[in-house]
C-alpha cells in the first residue's frame, strides 16, 4: 500500500536539539561560528586558483583559436578563395575555428556560473533559486531567465549575459568573411580586326583599262550599306573575346568615312511663266550648275549625280573615292506646298581611332576621331598614304607620326575600283506622277531618297555605306588583329574586421568572467557544476515544525519556495541550514 501524501516529509537536524545527543544515537556538532568558519577556509593548503585548470586552459583555448580565426583570415584576405581538397572550403575551417572558441567560453561561462551558484547562498536566499541557477549555468535559455530574473544583482548577472550573447558568435563570425568577385587578366585569346599599316588593296581588273570593280564581296557590302542594313554598331563578328570581357588599348583602322552638308540654301529658282499657275514650272540651279526642275504635270522627287562639283564641302588634302550632289522635293505638289533641299556629300578614306570593350559578352566599340591627311592625287597611279594627326602604335599614344606604322598605304586602283562600282548607283531620279505612285530610276536612288529625301535621310545613308565598307576591309580585306586583355572573374576573399568586434569582446569577457569569479570565490569551495556537493551536504532546518512535501517536483518547487538556506560550514563539512520564510 503506497504511503499517502501526509506520510512524506523533508529530514532535518533539529538545530535545538542538545549538542551530545541526536535521533539517532550519534553525537551532534554545534553550527560554527563565523570566526571558526573562517579559520576553516583559511586552513586551506591548496594553491591559489589550482581548482579552476581546466578553465584557465579552457581560457587559453579560447584565446589561441580567437587568434588562429584572426591569423587565417589575415592570411586570405584580398587573396583568391583557396582550392583545397576534398572540397573542404575556407567558411568551414573558420567555422571549426568558432566551434571551438564557443566551446571554451562556453565551458568558462557555465562551470563559473555553477561556483557562483554555491556562493549565492553564503548569504540567505531562497532555496527555489538554486533550481533557476542551476539551468543558468547549462545554456543561454537558462541563462536568459536567470538574467532577467537577477537583474541588476549579483555577479551572475555578468555571466549569463555573456552566455546569452555567446550564442550569437557563430553568425557574427560568418559575417566577418564575404566573397567578392574581382576581374583578373588571363592568357586567352582577345582580339579585334582592323585595317593596319599595310597596303589596301582591294580591286578586280575589270572590262579594260580604267574600268576596275571591287570584288563580289564588297559589292555586298556597298549594298548593304545603301539599304541601311548595317549601322556604326554592328561589328559584332570583328571581335574575339574568350572570356565575355575584355578591353582593349586605344587602336586605329584604315576606314571609308563620309561627309555630308546641306547646300539648300545655294539654290536659285527661276520660274517660268505658264498659262496658269498650275502649269508653271520651277527650275532650281546650284553654282556647279547641277539642276533640278518639277512642275504639277512634271512633279520630281529627286535628281542626283556624282559627276558635279563639290560647292560646300573641302575635301582637300582627303584620299577622295567619290562625291555626290543631290536635289529633292519633299512629295507631291509644287513649291511652297513642297519643300525643295539640296544635299552633297563625299566619301574617301580615312583613320579611325577607336576605344572598345567587350562586357558580358556585349560588344561596343567607339569612334573618337575620324582624322587623317593624305598624299593622294588622281593624276597619279601610285600608291598613296594617309596619315593621321594623332597616331597609336600599340595602344600607346606617339610624339611623331612619321614612323611607318603611323602611315596607311592605299592602292590607287583600291579607290578607283570603289568609284566605278558605286557611282552608277548614285546616278538617278525619282519622280511622283501620282501622288501615290513614286517612280524611281533605280532601287538604289530609292533608297537615298529615304522617307523625305532631305539632308537627314541621304547623309544616314551615305554614313550606312561608310560603316559598312569599313566593317568589310577590317574583316575581309586587311586581316590584321589588335590584340587586348581577356579579364576573368575569379572569387576573392573581402574580411569585414568589423563584425570581429564581437567575437574579441566575448572572449575578453570571458576571460575577466573567470578572473573576478576565482576571486571572489577564493574563500569558497570549489564545487562548480559537481552535483555531489549537494549528496554530500546536509539539510540543517531551523524551528519546530517540519516541512511536509509532496514528493512530486510541483510539490518540492513549491516548498524551496518557503525556505530560505545558508551555505555554512562545520567541522563535518558544509551543511546547507534551512529557515522558514515567515
Amino acid at each position: 500500500m503506497a504511503p499517502s501524501k501526509e506520510e512524506y516529509q523533508l529530514t532535518y537536524v533539529r538545530l535545538d536539539d542538545p549538542p551530545e545527543t541526536a535521533t539517532n544515537g550519534k553525537r551532534k556538532s554545534r553550527p560554527l561560528s563565523v570566526p571558526e568558519q573562517q579559520a576553516i577556509l583559511q586552513s586551506q593548503t591548496n594553491f591559489f586558483g589550482s581548482s579552476w585548470t581546466f578553465e584557465i586552459l579552457n581560457c587559453l583555448v579560447a584565446v589561441a583559436f580567437l587568434v588562429a580565426i584572426i591569423l587565417v583570415l589575415y592570411k586570405f584576405d584580398g587573396k583568391p578563395v583557396p582550392d583545397w581538397p576534398y572540397g573542404i572550403t575556407l567558411n568551414a575551417l573558420v567555422s571549426v575555428l568558432s566551434t571551438a572558441m564557443k566551446a571554451a567560453m562556453m565551458c568558462i561561462a557555465t562551470e563559473s556560473l555553477s561556483q557562483l551558484k554555491w556562493s549565492w547562498f553564503n548569504q540567505g536566499n531562497k532555496l527555489s533559486d538554486l533550481a533557476l541557477l542551476d539551468a543558468a549555468s547549462r545554456g543561454p535559455a537558462g541563462a536568459l531567465i536567470a538574467l532577467f530574473y537577477f537583474v541588476p544583482r549579483h555577479l551572475i548577472t555578468f555571466g549569463c549575459l555573456i552566455l546569452v550573447i555567446t550564442a550569437a558568435t557563430d553568425p557574427f563570425v560568418q559575417q566577418v568573411m564575404g566573397i567578392q568577385g574581382r576581374s583578373v587578366p588571363t592568357h586567352l585569346n582577345a582580339s579585334i580586326q582592323v585595317c593596319n599599316s599595310s597596303l589596301y588593296t582591294d580591286f578586280g581588273e575589270g572590262a579594260g583599262p580604267g574600268m576596275n570593280k571591287v570584288p563580289l564581296p564588297t559589292i555586298g557590302a556597298i549594298y548593304s550599306g545603301i539599304f541601311q542594313e548595317q549601322t556604326p554598331n554592328s561589328k559584332n563578328p570583328l571581335v574575339e573575346c574568350a572570356t565575355g570581357n575584355c578591353t582593349f588599348a586605344p587602336y586605329q583602322s584604315l576606314g571609308i568615312c563620309s561627309r555630308c552638308a546641306n547646300i539648300t540654301d545655294l539654290l536659285t529658282l527661276q520660274k517660268a511663266a505658264g498659262v496658269t499657275s498650275q502649269q508653271a514650272t520651277y527650275k532650281y540651279k546650284l553654282p556647279n550648275d547641277f539642276t533640278f526642275q518639277t512642275s504639277m504635270t512634271g512633279t520630281y522627287l529627286m535628281n542626283s549625280t556624282y559627276l558635279a562639283p563639290l560647292v560646300s564641302l573641302n575635301t582637300t588634302g582627303l584620299a577622295s573615292i567619290l562625291n555626290f550632289t543631290a536635289i529633292t522635293s519633299s512629295g507631291y505638289g509644287v513649291p511652297p506646298a513642297v519643300a525643295v533641299s539640296a544635299t552633297e556629300c563625299s566619301l574617301h578614306f580615312c583613320v579611325d581611332t577607336y576605344h572598345a570593350a567587350v562586357n558580358g559578352g556585349a560588344f561596343t566599340e567607339k569612334l573618337t576621331s575620324i582624322e587623317g591627311t593624305s598624299n593622294y592625287s588622281s593624276a597619279s597611279f601610285e600608291n598613296f598614304e594617309i596619315v593621321p594627326n594623332t597616331c597609336y602604335v600599340n595602344g600607346t599614344q606617339q610624339e611623331s607620326t612619321h614612323s611607318p606604322e603611323c602611315a596607311f598605304k592605299v592602292n590607287p586602283l583600291s579607290t578607283l575600283a570603289l568609284s566605278n562600282s558605286i557611282t552608277p548607283l548614285l546616278k538617278g531620279t525619282g519622280s511622283l506622277f501620282i501622288s501615290n505612285r513614286p517612280s524611281w530610276s533605280s532601287d538604289s536612288i530609292k533608297a537615298l531618297y529615304g522617307t523625305y529625301g532631305n539632308y537627314t535621310d541621304i547623309n544616314l545613308v551615305f554614313q550606312s555605306l561608310a560603316a559598312s565598307l569599313t566593317s568589310h576591309a577590317r574583316s575581309k580585306i586587311c586581316h590584321a588583329s589588335h590584340g587586348g586583355t581577356a579579364w576573368s572573374t575569379v572569387s576573392y576573399v573581402h574580411v569585414r574586421w568589423l563584425w570581429m568586434i564581437l567575437p574579441i569582446t566575448l572572449v575578453f569577457l570571458s576571460s575577466l568572467f573567470l578572473i573576478i569569479t576565482i576571486f571572489h570565490t577564493r574563500r569558497d569551495y570549489i564545487w562548480k557544476s559537481s552535483p555531489l556537493a549537494l549528496l554530500f551536504s546536509n539539510l540543517d532546518l531551523e524551528g519546530r515544525n517540519p516541512f511536509r512535501t509532496d514528493p512530486t517536483l510541483k510539490g518540492i518547487q513549491q516548498t524551496s519556495r518557503q525556505m530560505e538556506v545558508r551555505l555554512e560550514n562545520s567541522p563535518d563539512g558544509p551543511r546547507i541550514r534551512a529557515v522558514p520564510v515567515s
